[in-house]
């Protein structure tokens, strides 16, 4: 649908967010140290932090919980699957466009296909997402050296760019139609003066990005580096400092890996919980057996560490048709052997020019 401008004042964009008919408002919010997401519904007093760079935690976690009970069964009948239908409305405020990538790519992995995933089906149908423009870019984000853009053009109920005074508002779904014919006289249409400067403040974060990034660009045969490289036994430098704490797989918005594992749930039942897992860790994929008779497919670091970059580059687009990296850089700010993924593209694309 085609999208419509209006423009709210700062006051009156927190009374639309107070309005919103959603159990729970997650919002980015002022925090310590740096913007956080919040539930405005139980912490009364934040202050959005919209102008600032995007939160260091990843909306993932709302759609795909770290833990979580999928089914229950007793030693004398069958499983069960939890309930997955019953999820409530929630409204998610702040996302950036890199966010919204990765929901995309989160939905091809969990929504196309069989089987569907149904707790995280449940979870989409019941989000509102308001996205909002990066006024400013955090300095580990390179989005536009994936050719992403630093504001978001789809995939939204509404998109927020912060301009003079307050926010310029788009309509991108009917949902989000709904959102603002219910805000009456909170919002009000924009005028071609504040399009304009929306228009040139999005400008400038894309030279705010290339300036950043010095025009890193994806190299065009990335998966064939990166196949030499595991082939020829070549080590990345990078591999040598990685600790192995899966920091980034945890903090990445579109890792999926998972872990399913029983347990006792009291008296004659049990429960299978499904945890966050990452193909860093030496124990992934291994499997049950005598010592040696089924180790891990990756018993080396170096090739796990360059399985996950061919994973995010390579196999993604062949698979799901699209990068599994959205340049949010998230992985850069959590990583503990202090590891710059934007350093690793540059070896690699170095390389190939030699």
């Amino acid at each position: 649908m085609s999208q419509q401008a209006y423009f709210a004042e700062e006051q009156s964009l927190m009374r639309l967010l107070e309005s919103l008919d959603a159990t729970d408002v997650y919002a980015a919010v002022c925090g310590v140290r740096a913007p956080r997401y919040a539930n405005l519904r139980k912490v009364s007093g934040s202050k959005l932090a919209l102008r600032q760079p995007r939160p260091s935690a990843s909306p993932k976690s709302f759609l795909q919980p770290a833990k979580e009970r999928v089914a229950v069964y007793s030693t004398h009948g069958p499983s069960e699957t939890e309930s997955s239908a019953g999820a409530e409305p929630y409204a998610l405020v702040g996302l950036r466009a890199c966010d919204l990538k990765a929901i995309e790519y989160l939905d091809k992995v969990f929504l196309e296909g069989e089987p569907r995933d149904p707790f995280f089906e449940a979870r989409r149908r019941a989000q509102i997402l308001i996205t909002v423009d990066c006024a400013e870019v955090h300095e580990t984000c390179f989005c536009t050296a994936l050719g992403g853009k630093p504001f978001a053009e789809a995939g939204f109920d509404l998109n927020l760019t912060p301009i003079t005074a307050g926010y310029l508002i788009e309509v991108g779904t009917e949902k989000g139609r709904a959102l603002i014919e219910k805000a009456g006289s909170l919002v009000r249409e924009a005028t071609p003066r504040q399009i304009a400067e929306r228009d040139r403040l999005r400008r400038r974060a894309v030279e705010a990005l290339e300036k950043q990034t010095s025009g890193l660009r994806l190299p065009e045969n990335i998966q064939e580096i990166l196949l030499r490289s595991e082939k020829t036994g070549k080590r990345l430098e990078a591999s040598a400092e990685c600790v192995e704490c899966a920091a980034c797989t945890f903090v990445c918005p579109t890792c999926y890996c998972f872990y399913l594992f029983d347990q006792p749930a009291g008296g004659e039942n049990f429960e299978r919980l499904r945890t966050w897992d990452s193909c860093i860790l030496g124990d992934y994929s291994r499997m049950a057996g005598l010592p040696g008779a089924k180790p891990n497919p990756r018993p080396r670091l170096r090739s796990r560490f360059i399985n996950r970059l061919l994973h995010k580059y390579a196999y993604s687009p062949q698979q799901f048709g699209q990068l599994g990296c959205t340049g949010c850089g998230r992985c850069i700010e959590a990583c503990f052997g202090k590891i710059d993924i934007r350093q690793v593209l540059r070896e690699l694309g170095s390389d190939e020019n030699r």
